[in-house]
Parts: structure tokens; sequence; C-alpha cells
């Protein structure tokens, strides 16, 4: 499967340096990433800034920190003390939720985090719309669009929206400077600012900003033509090496779910499993969502179905299609699936035409099971080991049958 790959000695070496300088001051031993929840939106990134950004958080600081995010990342003017309201999950008409939501006399401000979660439709548009419903002609409004290196929202997201009334920003730049303006108001507070260090140090590693190491091994290798030639032709084996895991990743799955309800899954995304699973590497590709589904119910003119989606993880659940095939969603059935299975651990579990939506089962797992084919983590690498491949197979198979089953009793009631 990777016998296209080599690596020299002297690249060897490069690599082993790098990740020892890149350790020198203990920077891999960073908290969020020892607990696995570095890459969380909901539950690590937006309940962080919402802390820091609470006048009322338990950092114990009033609105410092929030007045310094006011004026040097959104570029508004402050107006005092005590006259702040600072909320997450703002639930929205549409019963989405806005990650964060900062609020005064004559100004309502709306923030959405993207760190792996796709843009939704009409997402930012249905914000913006109600962030002006509440503020009722009377405030300002301002809605920004919070990623790791600052992109623009897709059209579909803004639905009409123009970009202009859209503030893009970015962890890398914008929020990794306003966290080192916090650690500075905070050296009296050494408990805090290291807090925030670590958090600090965390968006360094999402976004590669500076003496990772990456960043070590690409200063090496520029001085040294040898090496580089010898990594370029790595660089050129790992898509097809990458795609070759996936492909058996697949193909393993869906004759598990085969064997597991007597149902042939369909492939969608592309023509095959190889097709799906190579063109998941190439550079002209946009849509990267792709994957393997199949009804499990019957209800009237609309088939509940199992999918196991890949954008950036793998993430599986129930979605309901219409008669054309077309996923449909369904509030009323997504909010009695979600009070009856329980609420999923994917970031997608948000989004409307997902019924419930998981990385990994809860009762068995953690966040070491998430496959992330896009980063290539551990747990894609695990893959390559045939026993643990299907040892995990095996676990969400029997996760996925127990998710339709209870689908079913729903369904039936």
């Amino acid at each position: 499967m990777l016998n296209d790959l080599f690596m020299t000695d002297a690249l060897m070496e490069v690599v082993s340096d790098a990740r020892e300088k890149a350790n020198r001051h203990g920077e891999r031993f960073n908290i969020f990433s020892i607990l696995r929840v570095h890459r969380n939106e909901a539950e690590t990134h937006s309940r962080f800034l919402h802390e820091l950004l609470n006048p009322q958080g338990r950092h114990g600081e009033g609105c410092t920190f929030l007045n310094l995010f006011l004026e040097s990342v959104l570029g508004l003017q402050t107006s005092g003390e005590g006259r702040y309201r600072v909320r997450r999950e703002l639930a929205t008409e549409e019963k989405r939720r806005v990650d964060i939501v900062i609020e005064s006399p004559d100004t309502i401000a709306g923030i959405e985090l993207k760190i792996d979660a796709a843009d939704q439709k009409a997402q930012l548009h249905d914000y913006y719309q109600e962030l002006q419903r509440r503020a009722g002609g009377e405030k300002q409004v301002v809605l920004a669009y919070l990623t790791l290196d600052g992109k623009s929202p897709s059209a579909m997201s803004l639905n009409g929206l123009s970009k202009g009334q859209v503030a893009c920003l970015s962890f890398s730049d914008e929020v990794s400077r306003w966290l080192q303006g916090c650690i500075e108001k905070s050296p009296h507070k050494p408990a805090l600012a290291n807090a925030i260090r670590q958090y600090q140090q965390l968006i360094h590693n999402l976004t590669g900003k500076g003496g990772t190491m990456s960043d070590l091994v690409a200063g090496e290798l520029n001085s040294d033509v040898e090496r580089f030639k010898e990594a370029l032709e790595v660089e050129k084996s790992l898509p097809r090496a990458k795609a070759s895991v996936q492909e058996v990743f697949w193909q393993e799955l869906r004759a598990a779910l085969e064997a597991q309800f007597g149902v042939t899954p369909s492939v969608y995304g592309g023509n095959s499993i190889a097709a799906i699973s190579h063109d998941y590497y190439s550079k002209n590709r946009n849509n990267k969502h792709i994957g393997i589904k199949m009804p499990i119910y019957r209800l009237g003119d609309r088939n509940i179905c199992l999918y196991v989606n890949l954008y950036h993880a793998v993430h599986y659940g129930l979605r309901m299609e219409d008669e054309t095939g077309t996923v449909a969603s369904s509030p009323d059935l997504k909010e009695v699936a979600q009070e009856k299975i329980g609420k999923g651990n994917a970031q997608a579990d948000r989004e409307a035409d997902w019924l419930v939506c998981f990385y990994y089962n809860p009762g068995a797992g953690d966040e070491e099971k998430i496959i992330r084919f896009d980063t290539f983590n551990n747990a894609a690498i695990g893959l390559l080991d045939r026993e643990v491949r299907r040892t995990l197979i095996a676990d969400m198979v029997a996760h996925q049958s127990e998710l339709a089953e209870k689908a079913k009793a729903l369904c039936s009631r």
C-alpha cells in the first residue's frame, strides 16, 4: 500500500531534529491537545472564547478582554463597563444557533466559528437576518466569520448576503494578537495568563503559525538540494498512498454494513469507491462530501437513510431523503430523534439535514477514533493495521445498527 514511499536516513534525521527543536520549551505539552479537544468548535473554542469575552467570566477581569476584542478585532468603539451581554449558542427563528453574540445598547455582533465544519445552506444569511431582527433598526449589526485562516464564506452560506456585510476574521492573525494582548494584561494572574497562553499555542499549532515542526523541517530542506529532492519524491507518493488506505476502509466498511443489514450501500460523490478515494486528494476537487449510504426505514413517501459521510473527518448517522433521493431536512423529526436517541458528537449534528450524527460511539469510544482523512491523523494512520481497522469498523457498524434500530422504533410509534 505504501510501497511507493521511501524515507532516507538523511531525511529522517531532519524530521527528528525538527521534532526536538519544536518542543524545546515544552510547546508540544498542550492541555487541549492532550485531552484531544483541540478541534472541537462548540465545546473548546466557542466555550473558551466566550469565557474570555464574558464580563462576568471566571477570569475576574470584567470588560478588559471584551473591550480589547471589540476595539482590536471588530474595530468597534466600546461604551463603558457593565453594558454588554455575551451569549453562546443564540437560537434563531430557523432553529439554528449563532456561536457567540455580543450585545450592547447600540450594537449587536454575531460570531460564527469554523474549525472543521462546512458552511451550511443560507447559514450566514439567516444569522444576519436574526441579528437584524433583534436590532430592530436601533442598533448597529456586525456579523463576523471566524476561521483558522480568514477565508471568505461560501456563496451558499451567504445566500445573497454581500461579502461586505460579513467581517472575515482569522484565528491565526486577529485572534492570536488579541490573545497576546489578554496575556499582557494578566501579569498579576499567572494561572490565567498561562491558560490563555496554552490556548494561544493551540491556535499556533492549528494554523501552523511560527515555530512548528513543519516550519523547522522546511527551513532545513530549503538549503539542501538532495534532501529537497528526496522530500519531493515522498510528496508525490503520499496522495496515492493516502487514497489506497481510504479505499480499503470504504470497501471493508461497505462489506461489513452489507453483512449486517443485507443491503449493499450505494456510493455518492463519485462513480465508485476507488474514484471517491482517489479524487479526494486531487487538487481540483471542490466538494469533498463523499461516502456511502443506504435506506433503512420507509416513512410515508420518504426514506430514513444511514449515511457514512466524509468531509474533513468521517462521520455517520441518520438523514431523511425525499422520493427523488434528495436529502431533506425535517426539524420536527430531528427534534424528536435527538430527544429519544440523544445528540450526536459530530459537528454535522448541528446541521438541519442530519437527524443525528456521530464521529464515534460515545458509549464505547473517544476522540482518538475520529478518522480525519484530510490531515491523516493517528486514527487514519492506524487503518494500515489490519486488526485495528477491522476492530474500528466493527465498532462503527455496531453503533450504526443500534441507531437504525432506534430509528425504526421511533418511526413506528
